[in-house]
């Protein structure tokens, strides 16, 4: 009979179709198929028709990416031949220009993170380079550190110096001159490039910052016994250290320092963790968003301060109790799925939420760059779509889930 049908056949089939595994040409008509986009087909020759403009589009967009990345891939290895300053600084500039163009054609978080963070790594070795053409050879190794954002692979659209600077010798004047004037040149022309000074004044001009291996092993050893507010911040700043240039055997030997000491202080860490989840979150008890009620920023909440920074913080408590060297957060997160210290879709939940909240973080960089206005994270969830909003609810209310974990896994409920 012509409804025999043979199960064998169809069994693939049907489990991809329930598991979605294959995409829907509704979804990809829907996203890419324009006019011809409707609630049905009244042919198969309708759905061959729009998925051939799906194609088109497809097209059209991998011939712009592939464009795009030339581009890039040009500029990086124009990079590499600079020998001039103001040369660097308009690559810098463009190649910004391009990363926010990207975004805008819906590239992704962790691509934009990628992309950024390596030709700004590229930049600052090239300033570095220069720097040492003018100064002369150095009296002896030295690593250059990235902190906060880019110690992390984080970068964005706009960025700030957080640097350190550790070099091998000790006791020499001349060693010490030598270096505060490598590091007054670096840190100005890192600003002329585009890397704004920091305002916290995290970097390598402030003596707190720059040092001999011997100095800082010091150093840190009264930070860490004695954690006041002002050395708080400085243990939580070092924890996101990573080696960026010079030296890559003394960037080695004091990221490992930096580790064994948080591993040798845990009441370190548990001040960090208080600090954690004592840190608001941008929803009030009804999961409305809480936003600025007067002033400028009326209508408004920072995306920074009550959603992005609260994850990166309890997810970084979480990844030093366990010994995860990894710096960056969906990294972190991961490593804690793998060593079971989170169930898959936990982690993945946070994954999810660091996305969300970090493209937001994104969105508000470009309503600045937009309306021309200094960028201070408060974004206005209303130019945001319906959908993106509740994303962004959730994304919250699963920060406040991890910082409940905390609260119960470092104190055991008691705080």
């Amino acid at each position: 009979m012509p409804t025999d049908y043979q199960p064998e056949k169809f069994k693939t089939f049907y489990k991809a179709f329930k598991s979605q595994s294959v995409i829907s040409d509704r979804l990809l008509i829907d996203a890419f198929g324009g006019k011809r986009s409707r609630l049905f087909f009244p042919t198969l020759k309708d759905r061959m028709l729009a998925l051939g403009d799906v194609q088109k589009e497809l097209e059209i967009r991998l011939a712009y990416f592939d464009r795009r990345w030339h581009e890039i891939v040009g500029m990086v290895r124009r990079i590499d031949a600079v020998r001039s300053l103001e040369e660097l600084v308009e690559l810098h500039r463009s190649l910004n220009n391009i990363a926010v163009e990207l975004f805008l054609h819906h590239v992704g978080v962790m691509e934009s993170h990628q992309l950024i963070t390596y030709y700004r790594h590229r930049v600052t070795e090239k300033v570095i380079e220069l720097v040492l053409d003018r100064v002369g050879k150095p009296p002896c190794p030295f690593a250059w550190f990235n902190m906060g954002s880019d110690g992390r692979q984080e970068q964005t659209f706009f960025t700030d110096q957080d640097n350190a600077l550790v070099y091998e010798e000790e006791g020499s004047s001349a060693v010490d001159d030598y270096f505060l004037e490598f590091a007054d040149r670096v840190v100005h022309d890192l600003d002329t490039a585009g890397f704004a000074l920091c305002t916290g004044n995290i970097m390598p001009t402030n003596e707190n910052w720059r040092g001999s291996y011997a100095r800082w092993r010091e150093a840190m050893e009264a930070v860490f016994n004695n954690q006041v507010q002002e050395n708080l911040l400085r243990i939580i700043i070092l924890m996101d250290v990573a080696y960026c240039a010079g030296s890559p055997e003394v960037g080695e030997r004091f990221i490992h320092k930096v580790h064994t000491m948080i591993h040798n202080h845990f009441d370190a860490l548990m001040t960090m963790a208080r600090s954690a989840v004592m840190s608001s979150v941008g929803l009030n008890f009804f999961n409305k968003f809480r936003l600025e009620r007067s002033g400028e920023h009326a209508g408004k909440f920072n995306v920074k301060l009550f959603g992005w920074a609260p994850l990166i913080m309890t997810t970084r408590v979480f990844a030093l109790k366990y010994g995860i060297k990894a710096t960056n957060t969906v990294a972190r997160l991961r490593e804690l799925e793998a060593g079971h210290h989170f169930d898959d879709v936990f982690s993945r939940r946070l994954q999810q939420a660091y996305l969300v909240l970090t493209r937001a973080k994104m969105i508000s960089q470009v309503e600045a760059i937009v309306s021309g206005r200094k960028y201070d994270y408060y974004l206005d969830p209303a130019v945001l779509s319906d959908d993106e909003r509740e994303e962004l609810r959730e994304a919250l209310i699963s920060v406040e889930v991890l910082q409940k974990l905390a609260y119960n896994s470092f104190f055991g409920g008691m705080l």
